[in-house]
C-alpha cells in the first residue's frame, strides 16, 4: 500500500529550508552569560494572571526555583534572557494526539459528515469508508510528527505512540524524559472494545475486553475516546461507562455490563453526543473532557458548545486528534477553538481560557500537574517564550504560529532558540528559517540525523511538513455545517 503523498510543488513552499542572508531581531536578548542556571525576564504567564516585568530562575537540575519580580540574586552566575517584550509561557501540553499518523496529509473533504466515528472508520450505514493507511508505526515519521509539535510550542503529547527525544510522550515509561518519572497517563482509542465497528443503543454488548471501574480506578490517568459521535448510538457508549443500572445483563465476565468510571482520574476524549444531564454528571464527579473541535467539526460537522462546559465547572483541555482530520499543531487548534466559539457559538472564549487548555488544565487531564502545566517553583522547566504584539499577554501566546515562537526549554534544557536573541554560544545547534525567522535548533542530542537532511528524506518521502506556514496546507474546516 503506498503512503499517501503530499504534493511536492506544496510541499517545497512550506519545509523552509532555505539558505540563511538575514537574521531578524528577537525581542529576548541575552544580557549576561553564565553557568549556574537560567534567568527569563518578561511577562510571565501563570493561572492567577500574567505578572508583568517578571521572572523565572531555572536550576541546574532543570526544575524552576523562582517566580515572580525579584527572583534574581545579582551574585548568581547565571545565564540571563531580556524577553521584556515576550511572554513566558509553559511549554504547550496536547492530551490528544494520534502521533503515528503523523505522515499522512488531510483527508479530502468530501462533503460527507457522519453520525458515529464507524461510519467512517468503517463505512457503515451507507457512508463511505475514509481510508487513513494505519499499515505499520514508523519511528522517523513519528519523529517528524513530534518535530512538527515541537516547533509550534508544544513540549509534551498524550499520544498513543512514541519516539525518543523531542517532546515528553506522557503515556510512555520511557517516553516522559528527563524531569518527569512514572506513573504515566493512559491512552484509550476503544475503551468498550469495539474497534470491530460494533454500535449499539439500549444495552451495552461490546466487545469482550471493556474496561472495568477497577482497572480505570487504580491508573494515574485514564484519557479515553468516548461518545464520538452526534447519534443514540454515540451517547449509548457513555450510558455504558457512566451508569451501573443501564444494563445489568451481562454477556460474560468482563463484557454486556454497564459501569460507571465517571471518576476525577478520567477524561473524555470528543464526548460530542454527551447531553446536558451527562455533562452534570462528569461536573459532578470530577472528570475531565479533552476537546478536538476541528476534528470534530470535519467529521461529524459540529462540536461541543464549550461555554456551556466550561460554565459546568469541567475542566477542558485541547487536543489535536491527528493529521487526517484534525489541526497540524496546537497553535492551529487553538484558532480553530477561538473560532467556533466566537463566530459560530458567539461565545467568544478569553485567551486566558485558551490557555489553560493547552497548559495547566491539560496538565490535571494527563494526572501531572505536580510537575508540568505551570510555572512554579519545583515544577519542571518546560517553557516557551513567544515574541508578538497583543494587549493582552496571554494572547501572544495563544495567537501564535511557529515563526513567533523565541524559546524552548524542556526541563531546562534549549532545544530552539531565537537567532536573533544572540550571544548564545550554542553548539551543536543547526540554523533553520521558520517563517521567515532564523532559528537555531539544538536537538543533536534528540535526533541521529541533522534536521537539514532530515527534511530533504522526508520531502523525497512526500510527508507532510513539520515547518508550517500561519495558515497549514490542507487544512480541515473549522465551519460547523450542523
Amino acid at each position: 500500500m503506498q503512503i499517501p503523498r503530499f504534493p511536492k510543488a506544496v510541499f517545497a513552499s512550506l519545509v523552509g529550508i532555505v539558505s540563511m542572508t538575514a537574521t531578524v531581531d528577537a525581542s529576548c536578548t541575552v544580557t549576561r552569560n553564565g553557568s549556574g542556571g537560567i534567568l527569563l525576564k518578561g511577562t510571565v504567564l501563570t493561572p492567577e494572571g500574567a505578572i508583568n516585568d517578571g521572572q523565572v530562575v531555572i536550576g541546574g537540575q532543570g526544575l524552576i526555583e523562582c517566580v515572580g519580580r525579584n527572583c534574581f540574586d545579582q551574585e548568581q552566575a547565571v545565564r540571563v534572557f531580556d524577553c521584556s517584550d515576550s511572554a513566558i509561557s509553559p511549554g504547550f501540553i496536547n492530551t490528544h494526539e494520534h502521533i503515528e499518523f503523523a505522515h499522512i496529509a488531510p483527508l479530502e473533504d468530501i462533503g460527507e459528515r457522519v453520525d458515529h466515528r464507524h461510519d467512517w472508520r468503517q463505512g457503515l450505514r451507507g457512508f463511505t469508508r475514509r481510508e487513513t493507511w494505519r499499515y505499520r508505526i514508523v519511528e522517523r515519521y513519528i519523529q517528524w510528527g513530534e518535530l512538527r509539535h515541537l516547533l509550534s510550542g508544544t513540549t509534551s503529547i498524550i499520544g498513543g505512540s512514541m519516539a525518543p527525544g523531542l517532546t515528553r510522550n506522557l503515556d510512555f515509561v520511557d517516553g516522559l524524559e528527563a524531569g518527569l518519572t512514572a506513573p504515566t497517563a493512559y491512552a484509550d482509542t476503544f475503551p468498550l472494545d469495539d474497534a470491530s465497528g460494533i454500535l449499539r443503543e439500549g444495552d451495552c454488548n461490546y466487545g469482550p475486553s471493556a474496561v472495568t471501574r477497577q482497572e480505570v480506578s487504580a491508573l494515574n490517568s485514564f484519557v479515553a475516546h468516548v461518545a464520538e459521535g452526534i447519534d443514540g448510538a454515540a451517547e449509548n457508549e457513555f450510558r455504558c461507562l457512566s451508569d451501573r443500572s443501564f444494563d445489568l445483563s451481562a454477556e460474560n465476565e468482563r463484557s454486556g455490563r454497564s459501569t460507571d468510571i465517571v471518576l476525577p482520574n478520567v477524561s473524555f476524549v470528543h464526548a460530542l453526543a454527551l447531553t446536558n444531564r451527562d455533562l452534570d454528571l462528569v461536573a459532578s464527579h470530577g472528570a475531565k473532557i479533552v476537546w478536538s473541535p476541528r476534528s470534530n467539526i470535519s467529521l461529524y460537522g459540529k462540536t461541543l458548545d464549550i461555554t456551556s462546559v466550561l460554565n459546568k465547572g469541567i475542566v477542558v483541555a485541547l487536543g489535536t486528534d491527528w493529521l487526517p482530520s484534525g489541526s497540524a499543531s496546537l497553535q492551529r487548534e487553538i484558532a480553530c477553538a477561538a473560532q467556533v466559539a466566537g463566530e459560530h457559538l458567539k461565545k467568544p472564549l478569553p485567551a486566558k481560557s485558551l490557555w489553560k487548555m493547552v497548559t495547566i488544565n491539560a496538565a490535571k487531564v494527563a494526572g501531572m500537574d505536580d510537575n508540568i502545566g505551570e510555572l512554579s517553583p519545583g515544577k519542571v522547566a518546560d517553557i516557551v517564550v513567544f515574541s508578538g504584539a497583543a494587549p493582552d499577554p496571554f494572547a501572544m501566546a495563544t495567537n501564535s504560529d511557529q515563526s513567533t515562537v523565541e524559546l524552548i526549554l524542556r526541563g531546562g534544557k534549549i532545544l530552539l532558540a531565537d537567532d536573533g536573541i544572540g550571544n548564545l554560544s550554542l553548539s551543536d545547534c543547526e540554523r533553520v528559517d521558520i517563517g521567515g525567522r532564523s532559528k537555531r535548533l539544538c536537538l543533536s542530542e534528540e535526533l541521529d540525523i541533522p534536521f537539514s537532511r532530515f527534511a530533504s528524506e522526508m520531502k523525497k518521502r512526500g510527508i507532510y511538513p513539520a515547518v508550517l506556514p500561519p495558515l497549514p496546507a490542507s487544512e480541515p474546516t473549522c465551519i460547523p455545517t450542523r
